[in-house]
C-alpha cells in the first residue's frame, strides 16, 4: 500500500540546512496499523507529511496506492490526497460548525449531493460513537468526543490509508485507550491502512502490528511489535520500552529491595506469546534451595501475542543462584542480570 525507497527531505540551504528525514526506506502492507515513534525533532512529523504530498522530499520515491506522490503534481495529486486523510493531535474542527457539519465538509468539498452526504455523515457518526451528538458544536464536546468527529471527518471520502498525527496526544488515558479501541475496530471493520505516530511505546503496544523507530531523521529499528519489545536492538527503542515495562513504580521497588536486602542477583525475565502462562517460578523455587523474591511484574498485550516482564531477587549460595539463572535460560526465558548484590 506504502513505499518508500531512501526518501530525503531537506529544510533550508547551506549551513542552514536540516536533514529533517535522512535515506529512510520501508512499506507498510494493506490493511496494517503501523507506528511510527520517536521523540520531537525525530523527523516523524515530516515524515507523516511526506506521505499526503503536504511536502515532496528532497530526493527518494514514494508510492501510496497505485500513485507516485513524490513526482505527482496538480489536479492527479489532488486527487491521491482524496485517499489519504488526516487526524490530528489538536483536532482541528471549524468551530462555527456541528458535529454532522463538520463531517459534512469534505462531502461538500468533493461535490456530493444533499441527500447522499446527510445518509453518509449519519453513518459516520454512529461508527465512531456519537449518536445523538450531532447538532453539537465542538465547544459542547469533551477532548475525545472532538476527536471522534476528527476521525469521522477523515472517513468522509472513503479514504485508503489513515494518518494519525499524535492523535491521543491531548487526551487522557482513558480517553486515549478509547480512541485506540475506535481506531483498532476501524481498521478491522473497514480493513484501512492506519499509519501512526506517536512519542508514546504504550500506543504501540496497544495497536499497532508493525513499529518504525526515528531518531534523527533516520529509521533505526524496525519490525513486529512484538518482536520489537522482545529484542530491542537500538539504545532509543529501549528507553522507549522502559516507558513500558519498567514504570517509576518498578524503579523505586528495585531500589527499595536492594536497600534492604543488599546481596545476590537481580534478574529481569521475558515472556513471550505462551511462555507468559507457564509456571516458571514455581519451577525455580521448587528446583533450587534459594530465596526468590518478586520485585515486580507485568504482562501486557500486544496485537502479535502477550509479553511480560518480571524482575526477581535470586538470594542463596552464588553457585546455585547462578545454576537457576542457566535453568531459565534452558527454560527459553530470556533473562538479563540487571543487578548484583554488595
Amino acid at each position: 500500500m506504502i513505499h518508500l525507497q531512501n526518501v530525503v527531505k531537506h529544510f533550508g540551504t547551506g549551513s542552514n540546512q536540516i536533514k529533517a528525514v535522512d535515506d529512510v526506506s520501508f512499506s507498510v502492507q494493506e490493511g496494517e496499523i503501523f507506528g511510527i515513534i520517536g521523540y520531537s525533532g525525530a523527523g516523524k512529523s515530516t515524515l507523516i507529511r511526506l506521505l499526503n504530498g503536504l511536502e515532496m522530499p528532497t530526493s527518494g520515491s514514494i508510492q501510496v496506492g497505485g500513485t507516485k506522490i513524490s513526482s505527482t503534481t496538480g489536479k492527479e495529486l489532488r486527487k491521491a490526497r482524496q485517499k489519504v486523510s488526516m487526524v490530528f493531535q489538536h483536532f482541528n474542527l471549524l468551530w462555527s460548525r456541528t458535529v454532522q457539519e463538520n463531517i459534512a465538509f469534505p462531502l461538500e468539498i468533493a461535490g456530493v449531493r444533499k441527500a447522499e452526504r446527510e445518509k453518509k455523515v449519519t453513518e459516520l457518526i454512529e461508527l465512531v460513537g456519537l449518536s445523538g451528538r450531532a447538532d453539537a458544536y465542538p465547544s459542547e464536546l469533551s477532548g475525545g468526543q472532538k476527536q471522534r468527529v476528527g476521525i469521522a471527518r477523515a472517513l468522509a471520502n472513503d479514504p485508503e490509508v489513515l494518518l494519525c498525527d499524535e492523535a491521543t496526544s491531548a487526551l487522557d488515558p482513558e480517553t486515549t485507550d478509547s480512541i485506540l479501541a475506535l481506531l483498532t475496530g476501524i481498521n478491522e471493520r473497514l480493513g484501512l491502512t492506519i499509519v501512526l505516530i506517536t512519542h508514546e511505546m504504550q500506543v504501540i503496544r496497544k495497536i499497532c502490528h508493525r513499529v518504525a523507530v526515528m531518531e534523527a531523521g533516520k529509521v533505526v529499528e524496525i519490525g513486529n511489535v512484538l518482536d520489537v519489545f522482545q529484542s530491542p536492538k537500538a539504545e532509543i527503542t529501549k528507553r522507549f520500552l522502559a516507558q513500558v515495562t519498567e514504570p517509576d513504580a518498578a524503579k523505586e521497588a528495585i531500589q527499595h529491595i536492594q536497600d534492604e536486602v543488599p546481596t545476590g542477583k537481580l534478574i529481569k525475565l521475558v515472556f513471550v506469546g505462551e511462555r507468559t502462562e507457564q509456571p516458571v517460578l514455581a519451577s525455580l523455587i521448587r528446583k533450587y534451595d534459594i530465596d526468590v523474591n518478586i520485585v515486580q511484574g507485568n504482562i501486557s498485550h500486544t496485537q502479535g501475542g502477550a509479553y511480560g516482564t518480571l524482575i526477581l531477587q535470586l538470594v542463596g549460595d552464588e553457585k546455585l543462584v547462578e545454576q537457576a539463572i542457566h535453568h531459565l535460560h534452558e527454560q527459553n526465558v530470556q533473562t538479563e542480570v540487571i543487578g548484583n548484590g554488595q
